[in-house]
């Protein structure tokens, strides 16, 4: 047997042992949730744990490798290994949820579908895809806490392999008064704008 199989079947062990505190946990601050990323990260160091609500009658686990392309494959080995536990719906990569939401990042409140998107050509690597992300009054905020929560923003509205995988380089500047006539697009049509790409890619077209 692989060691990265006999590490999954343990942490699946451990899990279905400790169900009863896995059922009540909600929070990162409580002491079970370092104890859980302990034991999954004897599996693999790059992977993180995210829990839906308590209140849920069907829990979500989703075990996510946050970005690390490396370990996209034990993450999803890890889940479809797992035994049937009822009560729980077990996910491998955070998937997309699309941009209709609102996050608060370093103190500061940023508005996904109020943001736009310049794409990026880079001649030399044609195939990249880099994009300017704007968001309206950056001019008064960290320009590299603003970045991260882009970043954050992505992994959420397009799932954790698109986000990863598809975009090479992202940057940010403050919103232009007339995005659209600079050729902006709105981020919520992101994964479209993605997957039409994708098809001229695979054309020969870019």
């Amino acid at each position: 047997m692989a060691a990265l199989e006999i590490r999954i079947q343990a942490f699946w062990q451990w899990f279905v042992g400790h169900q009863s505190e896995f059922k009540v946990l909600s929070k990162p601050e409580e002491p079970f949730w370092d104890i859980a990323l302990e034991q999954i990260k004897k599996v693999d160091e790059r992977l993180w744990i995210e829990l839906s609500a308590v209140s849920d009658p069907v829990r979500e686990l989703i075990v996510t490798a946050q970005g690390h392309v490396e370990s996209f494959s034990v993450a999803e080995e890890l889940v479809s290994s797992a035994p049937r536990i009822e009560g729980w719906d077990l996910v491998a990569l955070k998937p997309p949820m699309g941009f209709e939401f609102t996050t608060c990042y370093e103190g500061t409140l940023y508005e996904p579908g109020r943001m736009w998107f310049l794409p990026l050509d880079n001649p030399s690597r044609p195939q990249d895809f880099g994009m300017r992300v704007g968001i309206e009054g950056l001019v008064s905020t960290d320009r590299t806490d603003a970045h991260n929560a882009v970043l954050v923003i992505l992994d959420t509205g397009l799932g954790e392999r698109s986000a990863a995988l598809d975009i090479q380089y992202t940057e940010v500047s403050d919103l232009p008064t007339n995005p659209e006539a600079l050729g902006y697009i709105e981020l919520p049509e992101l994964p479209d704008y993605i997957a039409w790409r994708k098809r001229k890619l695979n054309s020969g077209s870019v």
